[in-house]
C-alpha cells in the first residue's frame, strides 16, 4: 500500500501487524527539484523567458508528482488559449492550482 495522504488512512490500518514498514519519501530539495522540473520540461516548449528557477527557489514543499502536475497544467493552460509555447504565466497558474499552502510533517513516520 502506498499514499501520500498518511494523515488519511484508517486507523485499523496501523494495528500492528497490519503494515510491514512505514517508508516516507521527503520532499526533493533544491538540486533534486531543479532536475525534476528540467527533465518533466525538457520535451515542452517552453518560451526563452520562461525561468525555471524562480519555480525552483520557492519555499514550498514540493513532491516531483506535485511539480509534474504544474508542468501538465502549464502546458494545458497554453492548449487551451491555442499556443504551442508555454509562458511564465501558464506555469504560474499550474502552479497555484497545484500547491496547497499547508505544510504537512505527518507524525505517522516518527
Amino acid at each position: 500500500m502506498a499514499t501520500n495522504r498518511a494523515d488519511t488512512l484508517d486507523p485499523a490500518l496501523l494495528r500492528p501487524g497490519r503494515l510491514d514498514r512505514k517508508i516516507e519519501f521527503p520532499t526533493p530539495d533544491r538540486r533534486q527539484k531543479r532536475l525534476i522540473f528540467s527533465t518533466i520540461t525538457s520535451k515542452m516548449n517552453l518560451s526563452e523567458e520562461v525561468d525555471l528557477e524562480d519555480f525552483v527557489s520557492r519555499p514550498d514543499k514540493l513532491s516531483g508528482a506535485e511539480i509534474a502536475a504544474i508542468c501538465q497544467e502549464a502546458g494545458m493552460h497554453a492548449v487551451r488559449k491555442n499556443r504551442y509555447v508555454i509562458l511564465t504565466k501558464d506555469l504560474e497558474k499550474g502552479y497555484k492550482a497545484n500547491v496547497k499552502k499547508t505544510d504537512t510533517d505527518f507524525e505517522f513516520y516518527k
